[in-house]
């Protein structure tokens, strides 16, 4: 049976051995027709998954999934590579389980199982209808197909129907069955993308996206994605001073603000002193504390996400339901071990008691601050002018299970004291998407920075701004920008640090 017609039968001869090279993640951009046709996109031990992000995100998630396989002593056989809204991982079967568990930068973990180049719609549906689709799921399971194209002279709606159509017929002659397509609740989700003729087909592992945390019960006005959150945090270094906390370093932790080799010093072997960081106006490397603030907080997204890195918490540990259970294409022996693996993921968190303890000894003993009672005091600070959003902000903590590492204060913007010497600023102002809206909020972001520049030295400060020329009326000179999407609306990531 060839690879194009699914998995063959799972015999102790036909697994690979250790020497067995794997196919390289650098694919080729016109690979001759017979390799695309021999890769074989899956087998017993490892397959290949596609992880979706926002766009921007990629080099986050890469990091975040290198993390996740150090944490779990997993070796990858090949390093994770990013891609266009998205991350190529070859892993082996528990690790997409475990991905599903714990990525926060990620939307769904897809399944490869084709990958080859196209001619037409007439050669698209003989290579799809050529797959063994009963070895991925049986005919009694719902499905959708959702397609995206471009670049292509075959357009999105005629990929997905041909793709539905060339799905049915194979089931049709292999089982005189066909599945029916369910577009509200469907059991399996079929993704395609094809971007000029190459052709990518995989099965969501997923369900619903693990953008969807569960803890927003109460909204607000655009509120923030979780993931992108997530995203962003992990670029201020939050994610990096949690790490230290979780392993329980006793040492300085500092967030590097350059990125080429010259600058860039590790966080063990840097001890710099404040009389020589106070020397230079803008460090290289900047120094990390468990203060962190939004100052326009809405319904709390950045505040939740910051605290659910803080203890260690993975968003979807306690879900019951991913759409892999309804695949046959996953090993028995990885399904019964999910629970094992959700076990292991679990007993990496901290709770409250060991993150306050890490704390005050982080303080005390690493950065020598006899601060009475700090350790027991909230280090995320939540604050808005709107009184709503603050109770907006409080009750969806009280569902994340961080209400007691948040502090809420309903206050405006331009009247923020602030009382510790470094911390990270994290803000999501208005954008001004409609007419006119962005030349009145100019104002509003000039105010932002005077307020950082006057009330904040020793902190750095990051505000997403919904254009360029929102983030240059800051007043400020941002030390890195970042384009990223929320929703879809193009936006600006900036660091300000404020020396």
């Amino acid at each position: 049976q060839s690879t194009q017609e699914g998995p063959r039968p799972r015999r102790a001869e036909d697994r690979p051995s250790r020497q067995t090279p794997l196919r390289p993640m650098q694919r080729p951009q016109r690979p001759h027709q017979d390799q695309l046709r021999n890769r074989q996109p899956f087998d017993e031990r490892t397959a290949t998954f596609f992880v979706t992000t926002s766009h921007g995100l990629e080099e986050e998630l890469v990091n975040e999934i290198v993390e996740l396989a150090q944490d779990l002593k997993i070796e990858l056989p090949q390093p994770p590579q990013a891609a266009s809204a998205g991350v190529y991982v070859r892993a082996p079967w528990n690790f997409a389980i475990a991905m599903n568990f714990s990525l926060r930068c990620g939307s769904r973990v897809l399944c490869e199982i084709l990958e080859t180049e196209v001619e037409s719609v007439e050669d698209l549906y003989r290579q799809v209808e050529r797959l063994n689709w009963t070895a991925f799921f049986s005919p009694d399971k719902t499905f959708i197909v959702t397609a995206t194209a471009t670049d292509s002279v075959i357009k999105a709606p005629a990929l997905t129907l041909k793709l539905k159509d060339a799905l049915v017929d194979s089931f049709r002659k292999r089982t005189g069955e066909r599945p029916s397509v369910d577009k509200i609740a469907p059991q399996v989700r079929v993704i395609a993308r094809l971007h000029r003729r190459k052709l990518s087909v995989s099965l969501d592992t997923t369900g619903n996206p693990l953008s969807q945390r569960g803890y927003r019960v109460a909204g607000g006005d655009a509120p923030l994605s979780e993931l992108l959150a997530a995203g962003l945090l992990r670029m201020t270094g939050w994610s990096q001073f949690c790490r230290a906390i979780h392993s329980g370093a006793g040492k300085k932790v500092f967030f590097s603000r350059v990125q080429d080799s010259t600058a860039k010093r590790s966080a063990e072997s840097s001890d710099e002193s404040s009389s020589q960081a106070n020397s230079r106006r803008i460090p290289a490397q900047i120094l990390l504390t468990p203060d962190l603030l939004d100052p326009m907080c809405g319904t709390g997204t950045f505040a939740i996400e910051a605290a659910l890195q803080l203890l260690n918490r993975r968003p979807q540990i306690e879900r019951k339901f991913f759409a892999y259970t309804a695949l046959n294409v996953f090993p028995e022996t990885s399904l019964r071990q999910s629970e094992g693996v959700r076990r292991q993921i679990r007993s990496m968190e901290l709770s409250l008691v060991e993150v306050f303890d890490r704390l005050e000894k982080y303080r005390v003993g690493v950065l020598n601050r006899e601060e009475s009672g700090k350790g027991l005091q909230p280090p995320i600070h939540c604050r808005d002018y709107d009184a709503l959003a603050i109770s907006s902000a409080k009750r969806n903590a009280e569902a994340a299970g961080v209400s007691k590492l948040l502090n809420f204060e309903v206050g405006d913007v331009s009247r923020l004291k602030i009382a510790s010497p470094e911390g990270i600023v994290v803000m999501n102002p208005p954008y001004g998407v409609r007419l006119g809206e962005e030349e009145e909020l100019r104002s509003v972001y000039k105010g932002i920075g005077d307020t950082l520049k006057k009330n904040c030295r020793g902190w750095q400060a990051w505000i997403l701004a919904g254009s360029d020329q929102l983030a240059g009326s800051v007043g400020l000179r941002a030390t890195r920008r970042k384009k990223v999407f929320n929703g879809g609306l193009e936006c600006t990531w900036s660091q300000y640090v404020l020396f």
